[in-house]
């Protein structure tokens, strides 16, 4: 029978087999290699198992300086979107012996700031973040102090971060053609009043794609407050009641597209029949709708993937002098019944 793990210590271990602590400190912290022979070092581990003695997180902390733990900071971690990429990047971060603190700024710079100060405080190893509006101060000061910084979902172009993003630009262009070559004329968009690089880029994608095609630039961008008020509602209703032309509508978020199909309904407009509508980001409602609505769908395992092995490289180099990671991934077009 095991032993009451929290009254064993590495001295009790050392006494009960006659090592050193010096020498079980080592093999618990797997550095007992070339320094201890095999047979010293099976015979405490195997003792280890048998007494069921676990290390002291906060003493290994003190010792290795490190606490083993990686921040992933996002606007919101309830989003479908931020969430899939969470529950991806928790495995394989815990599989390298990493565990993930998830966070929520609701895309407010007063919040992110206050918890970045209590995640010093933690001393946490990384910072995965999803930085909100105006907030490049603080990721400069964050890198200055020799933290590892990991940019997900947005980047700052003037500045050289690492960064795991979505090809935005590319991805609403493509959205935009395959609207154009299903026979839709006069294409709108639907965004955020935001500076934000995701939303900047989704936004120039359109315009450039409907230039190319010698078609109008029909767009309205919500304030980010306001997307699911009914401030947020009349302006898209009186979008459509402005542009009667309207054949099909680009949102460039999930939550723009279940406020616009909500209007939409209200509103008595047949999809696709009147309005085609394609949306950033898949969801199991969009599946669902009726018509399935087409989506510009990001690759949450590759996303997932990359940003946690990004990392975890920056965690093993830490501060040597080396390129940064700085990943862009396209986006899948998924083709439903709405477009």
């Amino acid at each position: 029978m095991k032993k009451n793990q929290s009254k064993i210590s590495i001295k009790d271990i050392a006494q009960e087999l006659g090592l050193s602590i010096t020498t079980i400190s080592f093999i618990i912290n797997k550095k007992a290699k070339n320094r201890i022979s095999d047979e010293v070092i099976q015979k405490v581990e195997a003792y280890i198992e048998k007494v069921g003695y676990k290390p002291n997180s906060a003493a290994q902390s003190l010792r290795t300086g490190k606490t083993k733990t990686i921040v992933f900071m996002v606007e919101d971690i309830s989003d479908p979107f931020f969430s899939s990429v969470a529950k991806e990047m928790e495995k394989l971060a815990f599989d390298s012996g990493y565990k993930i603190i998830f966070c929520s700024t609701d895309n407010k710079k007063s919040r992110a700031i206050e918890l970045i100060s209590m995640f010093k405080d933690r001393q946490v190893d990384a910072y995965i973040i999803t930085p909100p509006e105006d907030f490049q101060d603080e990721i400069e000061q964050l890198v200055s102090e020799n933290q590892i910084v990991m940019l997900f979902d947005r980047f700052y172009r003037d500045a050289d971060y690492n960064y795991v993003v979505l090809n935005n630009y590319g991805s609403t262009k493509r959205a935009v053609e395959y609207l154009k070559n299903q026979g839709f004329k006069n294409i709108a968009y639907v965004g955020l009043k935001t500076e934000l690089s995701t939303l900047t880029d989704r936004f120039d994608g359109y315009k450039e794609a409907v230039r190319e095609a010698n078609r109008e630039n029909l767009s309205l961008l919500i304030s980010f407050d306001d997307v699911k008020s009914e401030v947020g509602n009349k302006q898209f209703e009186e979008f459509l009641e402005l542009h009667p032309e309207i054949d099909a509508i680009l949102f460039a978020t999930n939550n723009l597209a279940i406020t616009g199909l909500k209007i939409l309904k209200k509103k008595n407009i047949q999809i696709p029949e009147d309005i085609g509508v394609i949306t950033f980001d898949d969801r199991d409602l969009f599946e669902l709708h009726a018509p399935a609505i087409t989506v510009m769908s990001q690759p949450i395992t590759s996303l997932a993937k990359e940003v946690i092995s990004g990392t975890l490289k920056l965690l093993k180099r830490k501060h040597s002098i080396q390129d940064k990671i700085q990943i862009v991934l396209d986006g899948e077009l998924i083709v439903r019944k709405s477009s």
